[in-house]
């Protein structure tokens, strides 16, 4: 058996606590139609660190009928990140989709077959289940646990790649210091969530534990960031909205082809050099519409084609 442990009771109920009220604050402030989603994603995130400190405290142990009852909803994470994506996109036509919910639904058949356990057996099971044994039913469950930190990773995973990727796109619209705490927490989140998930395949409780601990402080200091820079979700979202409007023009060409191709037109032919450069002519030397070249040269470089015409020889050396 595993003894209490108060540092993961107060780390960990802390957290899960501050996510709590932190949705709550959430539900007061947020415009109607990201207030559901934000709520859902924060709240979750509490329920989250309040069953990690209820497993690793060892009040597991001595309410063994409770250990389960939260998994089923800790299935929501996944989903809530993407919809909440959406929300800062700008989509107001975004639903969600029956499909998000089936791993939801399909988690509660384990949950029914964990009422079947006595209490001295549901101990036994989460001993058997921190400890890595995957005997069958114990691989089943430790799937089970392990099932929303996989959701957690795929879902973040299929953001930063979908629609030719304009999530990296985002990141790399946003002002510097946005962008810097964003790669260093997204870096910090893909970390937490391996470790925690090697730490159940293995059953090495270092790793998810300390895995549990990184969650409770990235929310504190998440919720710390956003005070300290109070618009820093308009510029995300800025971001994702202008991402998702620049890929919808290039989405039909290759950009790092374009890209060459301008390279070569601006510097080996010298279209630097002609004082009549318009975009029409450049954009048809490149086989590609005046609106995407537009689009490209805003995205990639940064500047509007107008700027880069008045400043030709900074843009040949930015090329």
């Amino acid at each position: 058996m595993f003894d209490f442990s108060i540092f993961d009771f107060s780390v960990l109920g802390f957290g899960g606590l501050f996510c709590l009220v932190w949705a709550v604050g959430l539900s007061l402030q947020l415009p109607a139609k990201t207030k559901l989603v934000g709520v859902l994603f924060v709240g979750t995130s509490g329920l989250r660190l309040l069953w990690e400190c209820f497993t690793l405290s060892g009040l597991a142990f001595q309410f063994p009928e409770f250990y389960a009852i939260p998994i089923p909803f800790l299935y929501l994470i996944g989903p809530s990140i993407l919809h909440y994506y959406e929300r800062l996109s700008g989509a107001d036509t975004w639903k969600w989709n029956f499909f998000h919910f089936i791993p939801a639904l399909l988690s509660l058949f384990p949950l029914l077959y964990w009422f079947s356990f006595s209490g001295e057996l549901k101990g036994s099971a989460i001993v058997s289940i921190l400890s890595g044994n995957w005997s069958f039913p114990i691989s089943f469950f430790i799937a089970w646990v392990i099932g929303p930190k996989v959701s957690i990773l795929i879902y973040s995973i299929l953001i930063s790649s979908r629609r030719s990727g304009e999530g990296a796109l985002a990141v790399q619209l946003l002002p510097d210091n946005i962008r810097f705490f964003s790669l260093i927490l997204l870096g910090y989140i893909f970390v937490m969530i391996f470790s925690d998930i090697i730490g159940y395949v293995v059953g090495l409780k270092l790793l998810y534990r300390y895995s549990a601990w990184s969650h409770s402080i990235a929310a504190i200091l998440v919720y710390l960031y956003s005070k300290h820079n109070p618009q820093s979700m308009l510029e995300i979202s800025g971001a994702i909205q202008t991402a998702r409007y620049s890929q919808s023009k290039l989405v039909s060409i290759d950009s790092l082809e374009a890209i060459q191709k301008l390279n070569d037109l601006m510097s080996k032919e010298s279209y630097y050099a002609d004082e009549d450069l318009r975009l029409s002519t450049l954009a048809q030397a490149m086989k590609i519409t005046p609106h995407q070249l537009s689009e490209l040269v805003n995205v990639h470089f940064k500047m509007s084609f107008i700027h880069s015409v008045c400043c030709r020889i900074q843009f040949k050396i930015c090329l």
